[in-house]
C-alpha cells in the first residue's frame, strides 16, 4: 500500500479528488440534461433556490468524506489485500455488492420517523439535478462516511480488498452518484429487460423515490429493493414513458395506456 504520510496529506489529495470527480461530473450530468436529444425524466420545474442549497450541501460533503478516509488510511483501520488486476476486478465487485446492502438499510433507517428529519435535505430536491445527489445533512454525510470506510474495514476481516480496486470503486460511486440523479434518462431501453438490472437500473428508477418518497431505497441496483419487497411495480412503463419524450409529472405519475 502506498503511504502519503500525514493526516493533512491525504486529507488534501482526497478533497481535491473527490472536489474534481465531483465537478467534472456534475458538468457531465448538466450538459446531458440541456442536450437537444436528452429524455427528461421529470416535467415539473425546480423551486426558486434548489440549486444554491444544494451546492452548499456538496461543499460540506465533499470535506467531511475526505477527512473520514484521511483518518482511515492515516491511522491503517483498514486491511489491505493484493493488488493484482485480478484481486482489483473482485474487490470492485465485492465493494459495490457489500455497499449496497449497506446503503439499503442506512436508507431505510433515514425513512423512519425519528430519522427522517436528517434524510430531509436530501428529498427538499424533488426533482433531482447532479447537485442533489451529495445535498445531505451532517448526519447524514455520517452515515455515509461509516459504508465508505466500513466497508472495506468489514471485508478486511473476511476477504481483505485491492487498495486500487476499493479506489477504483468509490471513483464509480460517487460519478455514479452524481449522474444518477441528472434529470434526464441515459439507460438504454435493453437494461430494463436484461438481468444487469438487478446491478444497474436506468435513473427513472431513482427519481421516482424523489417524486414519492418511498420505495426504491438501494443505491445504484435493485436487487434489495427486489429481495425486500420495496419495488414500485409500474416503475418499467414510467421508464418508458420517459423514453418517448413525454416527462413524468405530478409525483412521477405515468400517463394512462391507450
Amino acid at each position: 500500500m502506498f503511504d502519503l504520510g500525514t493526516f493533512l496529506d491525504w486529507f488534501v489529495v482526497l478533497v481535491f479528488a473527490h472536489g474534481g470527480v465531483t465537478l467534472l461530473t456534475v458538468a457531465l450530468g448538466r450538459a446531458a440534461e440541456r442536450a437537444p436529444a436528452g429524455k427528461q425524466i421529470q416535467g415539473d420545474g425546480l423551486p426558486e433556490g434548489q440549486v444554491a442549497r444544494e451546492i452548499r450541501a456538496n461543499i460540506r460533503f465533499c470535506l467531511l468524506i475526505p477527512a473520514a478516509l484521511a483518518l482511515a488510511l492515516q491511522g491503517r483501520w483498514i486491511v489491505w489485500g493484493p493488488d493484482t488486476v485480478g484481486w482489483a476486478v473482485a474487490s470492485f465487485f465485492l465493494c459495490s455488492v457489500v455497499f449496497d446492502v449497506y446503503f439499503y438499510g442506512l436508507h431505510r433507517l433515514l425513512h423512519t420517523r425519528p430519522l427522517m428529519r436528517f434524510h430531509r435535505l436530501h428529498h427538499l430536491s424533488r426533482v433531482t439535478t447532479p447537485w442533489s445527489a451529495q445535498s445531505v445533512s451532517t448526519v447524514e454525510a455520517l452515515g455515509w462516511a461509516l459504508g465508505y470506510v466500513g466497508v472495506p474495514w468489514l471485508l478486511g476481516h473476511v476477504a481483505p480488498v485491492s487498495l486500487i480496486g476499493y479506489f477504483v470503486y468509490l471513483f464509480y460511486n460517487v460519478f455514479g452518484n452524481i449522474i444518477g440523479h441528472a434529470n434526464v434518462e441515459l439507460g438504454p431501453p435493453a437494461l430494463t429487460r436484461s438481468p444487469t438490472v438487478w446491478f444497474a437500473h436506468p435513473y427513472t428508477f431513482h427519481a421516482l423515490h424523489h417524486a414519492r418518497f418511498t420505495k426504491h431505497f438501494g443505491f445504484g441496483s435493485t436487487f434489495m429493493d427486489r429481495l425486500a419487497g420495496t419495488e414500485w411495480a409500474d416503475w418499467v412503463p414510467a421508464y418508458e414513458q420517459v423514453m418517448t419524450g413525454k416527462p413524468l409529472r405530478h409525483h412521477g405519475k405515468t400517463e394512462p395506456h391507450a
